[in-house]
């Protein structure tokens, strides 16, 4: 699964999961409540009154991210066997000031980390994988090349292959996901034959 701000994420089968943009679309009434808040005179009741409706306008955005965050999870959960996700930087990738309030809007750590709860309790498997190189790959042949943000469809040099930018990023966080499960598997297996080719000693009698 490829998390995004043009949609919240994308998954390796080609499906798009819509991002609703909680904050930006109550950014409007959001500021309005702080420009009544900052008009009224401290230590005033009406400032008290006003304060607590910009407090529960931001506890409506919240309620309401959190609400989308539970279904998608759960949903995704229910369907799939084996989630991977990218191990991102958030703190580093908000220090882009073009890109912080969005990325706060999706709130992608909040979103991994209950999926990963509900994945764990279901005995699903979940995967955080290396971010690099993902959206730089070729899916199909494993060229790799040069994809500005601004560029949102995936042409191969190599092979010609056309593909939305970020499925393709997702069919390689799902292969990544996978490739880690099969070594973590092997590492498993190879262990136990090491335990069961050893000389088995023999039971001491109790003195």
């Amino acid at each position: 699964m490829d998390a995004g701000i043009a949609s919240f994420a994308t998954l390796s089968i080609g499906e798009e999961i819509e991002n609703p943009r909680h904050l930006k679309k109550s950014l409007g009434n959001l500021k309005r409540q702080q420009r009544r808040l900052s008009r009224k005179k401290k230590g005033s009741k009406r400032r008290a009154k006003q304060k607590n409706k910009v407090a529960r306008a931001h506890q409506k955005v919240s309620r309401c991210r959190k609400d989308f965050h539970h279904k998608v999870s759960t949903d995704l959960v229910t369907r799939f066997d084996s989630i991977a996700v990218e191990d991102l930087n958030i703190g580093g990738m908000v220090k882009n000031h073009h890109l912080a309030q969005a990325i706060y809007d999706v709130a992608w750590g909040k979103f991994f980390n209950m999926t990963q709860t509900k994945a764990e309790s279901a005995g699903r498997v979940f995967k955080r994988v290396d971010p690099r190189y993902t959206s730089q790959i070729c899916s199909n042949c494993g060229n790799k090349q040069k994809m500005p943000l601004a560029i949102r469809i995936y042409e191969c040099e190599s092979c010609g292959l056309i593909i939305n930018r970020d499925h393709n990023a997702a069919i390689n966080i799902d292969r990544a996901g996978q490739t880690r499960n099969y070594a973590r598997g092997e590492r498993r297996r190879s262990k136990k034959r090491e335990r069961d080719s050893r000389p088995q000693s023999k039971p001491r009698r109790a003195v």
